[in-house]
């Protein structure tokens, strides 16, 4: 017996309408949420070797954050992380701002020969920074502060006509600053922190190996090893946390 093209429509409706009064026709409420994915290599990483500590941590919302202490140095770092093949690449976010240091003042010091100063915005006078000081004639003069007035040595009888502040390792590099060498005067730069111990990381990355992770970045590479990797967990179907053990990837 043929079925009607009114008879069919009725039944959808039917069928539509007992769905709508009945709870378990809706499936979807009764079905689990979709897990969330997380990369293997979120966690934090740890590097202690002969007088460095460091370390990272990536953080599951691609963030990360960075730091590092060598003898008397100490920088850090905060950014995005995101991973392209087997590299995780890295993006200081913000960019972090080089120290700036310009010329501030001349003091007067009567009867006394001509000195120099790098000081900070408080005042005070900033060791350990290299300096270049280049003549009207012959070779440039190499030097370091060591946290007070800096003088020509007594047998140098050239004119100073540039100094050139600089330490890599912090980022600063003043370029050739005009300078007048004038007994009975001491002049004085002056030393912007801006950002001094945030480095840039943009252009880094790690690439896993085993569970470490190793940083690559212009100045030499840094292995970093998982810590605690008992405690670093990812979502598995049921929704229950799972310890990650299995090697990065």
């Amino acid at each position: 017996m043929p079925i009607s093209i009114s008879r069919c429509i009725a039944g959808v409706c039917k069928a539509a309408a007992l769905c709508l009064i009945q709870p378990a026709c809706a499936q979807s409420a009764a079905e689990p949420a979709p897990a969330v994915t997380v990369d293997p290599v979120v966690g934090e990483y740890s590097s202690v070797q002969m007088e460095l500590v460091a370390g990272i941590r990536l953080n599951p919302d691609g963030t990360f954050e960075y730091g590092l202490t060598v003898g008397s140095l100490d920088e850090r770092a905060q950014g995005r992380w995101k991973r392209v093949g087997s590299r995780i690449e890295l993006v200081s976010d913000p960019r972090p701002v080089a120290p700036t240091i310009s010329a501030n003042r001349i003091d007067n010091a009567p009867g006394q020969p001509f000195a120099l100063r790098l000081v900070a915005p408080n005042d005070i006078d900033i060791p350990g920074i290299d300096l270049r000081i280049d003549f009207d004639t012959g070779a440039p003069l190499k030097s370091y502060l060591v946290g007070g007035p800096w003088t020509l040595p007594a047998n140098e009888k050239r004119r100073p006509r540039f100094i050139t502040f600089s330490k890599r390792a912090y980022r600063i590099a003043s370029g050739p600053l005009p300078l007048r060498a004038e007994a009975g005067t001491v002049t004085v730069f002056l030393l912007t922190p801006n950002d001094l111990g945030v480095i840039d990381l943009t252009g880094a990355y790690l690439e896993p190996d085993g569970n470490s992770l190793v940083l690559t970045r212009p100045d030499g590479t840094i292995i970093f090893e998982r810590a605690n990797p008992a405690s670093d967990t990812r979502t598995t179907p049921d929704g229950e946390q799972d310890p990650q053990k299995e090697p990065l990837r």
